[in-house]
């Protein structure tokens, strides 16, 4: 036998604890190579620069480093489960030389069968990613084409992967000692020691980031708690200070606070001696000791792949949602008093409109811009054109007194705590000569979200006394109730009118603005998608690698458990219970971590995605359910071939 069928008979023989490992790369490939082929796609690649290009290009890298540090961990948690094995090699005269060039040539013969199988398999699914693309951008169809480029840069980038940590491996494996080798992965059982001050910083590091991730929700509890989050969303680095306190707090939650509560359970007697509480517990503390930091790995990656889709999916489902809200008219002309070409540019409209059927009402309001002394721009509507549209738009009409003002957001996400333009209590006028009082601010954009700064609502006859005038501007809105089939005009529009000529006339439509997003945030789903998935199967692929590292251990564990008197249901229902905690405790955590990082995009938001986020913990909840179903059936079939009956 050469040393080459050596080294992969040896991939064969290992083929249980491999599988996992091959198939999550294989998996990772092929979306990577898939996304490579949209990449290099001629009409992708011939809008260089754009946000498709950038969106999948920082996509291909998150997956090249993910990719890194799975096969790091992956192969280094293999080696522990040989290390008895290469021990033995040793032993029979093998050198330490030939065993690193036999793990190397292993290592290499999984990563190039993974990159040629995930290849094919995106070679097979290139046609449907390049569909699914073509569908998200509009486009009338992305072809198939041989993507010799994407080949290149899939097969080039994993194989310096794989050769890097196939290099790597002589210093994975401790080959110094021959009896820490026999040893294998097998470490007695010290006596288990936890420290409540640390645990305890486990509960009060987790609180204060979920804490801050709720700040802007909490507002008007009380006057001291408003100072507080007032301090937190000043204060510099506050993203970094929370991801951090959560992070820390969840090693800590695995490698001291779980210990406690463990070590509480076996202290209540009556709970602990029931049944075979006491074995299940009493190995579970163990166990979460020597895998705390691979559970903290799985909840973060997991909480990473809920917070990807779950924000994917949510900003998906609310892009008609914000376009209503940015653009509460269809399309809206605004132009100065400078442009002698106002009327003739809303006949034009109006005639295009109605070519081609469309219906609509036309709002046409006046503005006044005004400087103040300070170098303050004011914007001032009448009472009467805001009552117009305000009726357009659904909203309560205003009745002001000479000497009251009303403010108008200018952006759909305001907060007048935030905004100082909208925490003002008194408006002056003509540089003084008219004082009045806020009465108010009005519940949402009137024009579309950046148009007139400070604008204020202002009595008519106020309104009329005003002298001191930088600009004057008309502004023309059109609600349109078929806006969704406005493209192809806006387009003729566009081809007409041109952009807008700076200073003199400007304006916007909402169907524009809605394609963008709505691409964009599909993009991001299409993406997201693929990016959690991958990080949610590598965090289940080291739940999986770590069981099977444990699983000659835990054989002599149960053999002599047999010995005793254990059943095969007692032992089914032990195993299910631990393997059940090292399964879901890691998903419940990263649920709640995910629970309030949402939080933060619903402020941004200023719209709830709990659905979403109940639909993407759920369909996690049934893929971890049956993961968990398939590993702990085989993991007990195996020990059950040991059991004394």
């Amino acid at each position: 036998m050469t040393f080459l069928q050596f080294a992969f008979n040896n991939v064969k023989r290992n083929t249980r604890v491999y599988l996992a490992y091959f198939l999550s790369s294989v998996f990772t490939i092929m979306v990577f190579f898939s996304f490579a082929v949209n990449l290099f796609h001629p009409v992708i690649a011939s809008k260089k620069g754009g946000a498709v290009e950038l969106i999948i290009g920082q996509t291909e890298v998150a997956i090249l480093v993910f990719s890194f540090l799975f096969v790091l961990i992956s192969v280094s948690a293999f080696l522990k489960v040989r290390s008895k094995e290469f021990g033995i090699l040793m032993i029979l005269g093998m050198t330490k030389k030939q065993l690193s060039w036999l793990v190397f040539i292993e290592n290499m013969i999984i990563g190039c069968l993974a990159i040629i199988v995930g290849i094919v398999l995106g070679l097979v699914f290139s046609k449907l990613f390049l569909m699914l693309l073509g569908n998200i951008l509009s486009y009338e169809s992305l072809s198939f084409y041989f993507p010799y480029k994407a080949i290149l840069l899939t097969t080039g980038f994993f194989t310096l992967i794989f050769l890097g940590i196939s290099a790597l491996t002589p210093f994975i494996i401790r080959t110094n000692s021959i009896k820490n080798l026999l040893h294998g992965a097998k470490r007695a059982n010290r006596e288990i020691r936890f420290s409540i001050f640390q645990s305890i910083a486990a509960v009060l590091l987790l609180g204060l980031g979920y804490f801050m991730a709720l700040s802007p929700q909490l507002y008007d509890i009380n006057p001291l708690l408003d100072k507080i989050i007032l301090f937190i969303e000043n204060a510099q680095y506050t993203e970094v200070i929370l991801t951090t306190s959560v992070v820390v707090g969840t090693y800590l939650f695995f490698s001291q606070l779980s210990i406690f509560v463990l070590s509480r359970l076996k202290r209540n007697r009556s709970f602990y001696m029931n049944k075979t509480n006491m074995l299940w517990i009493s190995d579970l503390i163990y166990r979460i000791r020597d895998n705390a930091r691979m559970l903290f790995l799985v909840t973060i990656l997991s909480a990473v792949a809920f917070t990807a889709i779950t924000g994917v999916y949510a900003l998906s489902s609310v892009v008609k949602d914000e376009s209503l809200k940015d653009n509460p008219f269809a399309l809206t002309y605004t132009s100065s008093s400078s442009n002698d070409n106002e009327q003739q540019h809303i006949n034009t409209i109006d005639e295009m409109l109605e070519s081609y059927g469309f219906k609509y009402e036309k709002y046409k309001s006046e503005i006044i811009k005004q400087v103040s002394k300070d170098n303050q721009v004011i914007h001032i509507i009448k009472q009467s054109d805001y009552n117009n549209r305000a009726s357009a738009l659904g909203l309560e009409q205003v009745a002001l007194d000479k000497e009251q003002a009303l403010l108008v957001p200018v952006y759909v996400r305001f907060d007048p705590k935030r905004d100082k333009t909208l925490s003002q209590k008194n408006i002056a006028l003509d540089n003084g000569e008219i004082n009045l009082e806020v009465a108010g601010i009005a519940p949402k954009v009137i024009f579309y979200s950046g148009l007139f700064p400070n604008l204020v609502v202002v009595n008519d006859e106020t309104y009329d006394k005003i002298t001191n005038i930088q600009e004057k501007y008309h502004s023309y809105s059109y609600d349109i109730p078929d806006w969704l089939n406005t493209l192809e005009v806006t387009e003729k529009l566009r081809a007409k009118l041109g952009v807008g000529e700076h200073g003199k006339y400007f304006w916007s439509t909402r169907i524009e603005g809605y394609n963008l997003e709505n691409q964009n945030k599909k993009l991001f789903l299409y993406v997201g998608f693929f990016l959690g998935a991958i990080f949610f199967l590598g965090a289940s692929s080291f739940l999986y690698f770590r069981l099977y590292t444990d699983l000659n251990q835990e054989k002599s564990k149960y053999i002599g458990m047999s010995k005793l008197g254990l059943s095969f249901e007692e032992m089914k229902k032990v195993a299910s219970i631990q393997i059940a905690v090292l399964f879901f405790v890691p998903y419940i955590l990263a649920s709640i971590h995910t629970y309030f990082a949402i939080s933060v995009l619903q402020t941004v938001l200023y719209s709830s995605v709990l659905n979403q986020f109940l639909v993407v913990i759920g369909v996690f909840l049934v893929l971890n359910i049956i993961y968990y179903v398939s590993v702990c059936s085989r993991y007990v079939n195996y020990l059950k071939r040991f059991i004394v009956q």
